[in-house]
């Protein structure tokens, strides 16, 4: 057989090899193709509903894993699966190009709504901190996060996402969704008169202390 023949002929094999191996009863094994960078979208797509937990994660976690396999796992009822997958969705966001940035949202818009929207606090946590700092960020999930009753979730999107309106801010100060949600707005880098002010009238002791902390400095 040529050279060229062999090359071409190659593909072909390694797919078949990947195609045992994701179906291997060894759990490492299969981890193994289900880490691996290189292994095909479509294998990592099918290894996407593997009975094992690990293997799931590992599958959530590769970044080459096509977007109808992180579709499913969005879904998974493990919520390790779920937050790995969160922690890889969060390295797409920040750090790109805007014309990566617009192509990563494309992609995985419903995906970062639904973890936005997770049962799992700690998967909503790393959304927010993933999207706090994403100056076009979809308004309708910042503000979900931003009222959502876990301070380790609404907090650093009350303090840093300029995502959010004073209209936003107005209603959460009127309605604070936990304990510490006026302090987090009150440390934004930017607070308008008209938010500080309501901040005063809300008559918490810490966020008024922020704000007057924040005007000295400033």
């Amino acid at each position: 057989m040529s050279a060229h023949a062999a090359a071409q002929r190659a593909p072909d094999v390694d797919y078949e090899r990947e195609k045992r191996l994701m179906s291997d009863p060894d759990i490492e094994v299969r981890r193994q193709v289900a880490r691996n960078p290189a292994t095909r979208p479509e294998i990592l797509y099918y290894m996407a509903t593997d009975k094992a937990v690990a293997v799931r994660c590992d599958i959530a976690a590769n970044v080459q894993t096509p977007i109808h396999a992180d579709s499913l796992l969005v879904k998974d009822a493990d919520d390790s699966v779920r937050v790995s997958l969160a922690q890889k969705i969060a390295t797409l966001l920040p750090g790109q190009s805007a014309d990566q940035q617009n192509q990563a949202k494309e992609r995985v818009y419903e995906i970062v709504s639904a973890l936005a929207r997770d049962q799992a606090v700690r998967v909503r946590q790393i959304m927010a901190e993933a999207l706090k700092d994403i100056v076009d960020a979809p308004h309708d999930v910042i503000r979900g996060l931003a009222k959502d009753i876990e301070l380790v979730v609404c907090e650093p999107i009350l303090r840093c996402s300029t995502v959010l309106t004073d209209d936003d801010l107005r209603e959460i100060i009127a309605a604070p969704p936990a304990d510490g949600a006026l302090t987090a707005i009150a440390r934004r880098a930017q607070v308008a008169a008209p938010i500080a002010d309501a901040i005063f009238a809300a008559g918490d002791e810490n966020a008024v202390a922020a704000q007057l902390i924040a005007r000295l400095i400033d």
